[in-house]
């Protein structure tokens, strides 16, 4: 079999009351990804979801979100972004794993020898990002334990600048010391981040990484010129990934959304 794990992977909902953000509806085309996963992908372990869940992070985008989730197939895993609230994230979406007290971060273990490692960078009040020690800590502590399992890891934010204009603007602040983290574990295969609704990969330290486009709006690319008071979001499909895992390899599909809303 080449294939032993599936994941789906979406990242960036910007959930909303009114379903409106950005000029399109975010709650409509959520409703579209989950539809397209229970009917394609409903055997998948688990559908991660890197950050920025709600807009404002209000308790009734929350409700609303959780609400559109009801009918979502498989375990669904959420992360928290920089446009979440931690404190009303936690009370609609409980933690689904172990992690350091007051952060929504956690470790979840698939069957087999294969754990996702579920960062929690939300700096509150900030659209930056953060690994303090005691995230850094854990994280560290997590992958002594896990020196013979397979280890993917998904972030909100990239540990690094990207090349993509204001986006790296808002970084994950002091990025090396995960930089380092991350790459002297080589059972780290992967790394997963979401937080710039563009498609990009590459590698950090050692570690191959990928970003995908919104569930919702997109940027634009870093060549046009444009700034966040005259921002319009491009006629980009959202997107969302299927991860496949095998004994020896590891593939990322991209899978535009089919006539969004």
């Amino acid at each position: 079999m080449a294939f032993t794990h599936k994941i789906v992977w979406i990242s960036d909902l910007h959930q909303t009351v009114s379903g409106q953000v950005e000029g399109v509806n975010s709650r409509a085309r959520l409703r579209q990804v989950i539809e397209q996963v229970n009917a394609h992908h409903a055997e998948a372990l688990c559908c991660v979801a890197s950050g920025d869940l709600c807009d404002t992070g209000t308790a009734e985008e929350y409700k609303a979100l959780s609400k559109a989730l009801s009918d979502l197939r498989v375990p669904f895993l959420p992360m928290i972004g920089n446009h979440d609230n931690r404190a009303n994230m936690m009370a609609a979406l409980p933690r689904p794993g172990t992690g350091p007290e007051d952060y929504y971060q956690y470790r979840h273990d698939l069957d087999g020898n294969m754990t996702l490692l579920c960062l929690d960078t939300h700096l509150p009040g900030s659209d930056a990002g953060q690994m303090d020690a005691a995230r850094l800590d854990w994280l560290a502590s997590e992958l002594e334990q896990t020196r013979d399992r397979r280890v993917l890891v998904f972030a909100h934010h990239p540990p690094g600048p990207l090349g993509l204009g204001l986006l790296d603007d808002m970084p994950l602040l002091d990025h090396q010391p995960l930089v380092d983290l991350l790459s002297s574990a080589p059972q780290v295969e992967h790394l997963c981040v979401g937080h710039v609704h563009r498609p990009v990969s590459g590698v950090m330290g050692r570690v191959p990484f990928t970003a995908l486009r919104s569930i919702a709006h997109q940027t634009r690319p870093p060549h046009q010129t444009w700034d966040w008071s005259n921002f319009v979001a491009p006629e980009e499909r959202p997107q969302y990934a299927v991860i496949l895992i095998g004994p020896d390899r590891l593939v990322i599909q991209m899978t535009d959304v089919e006539d969004p809303d």
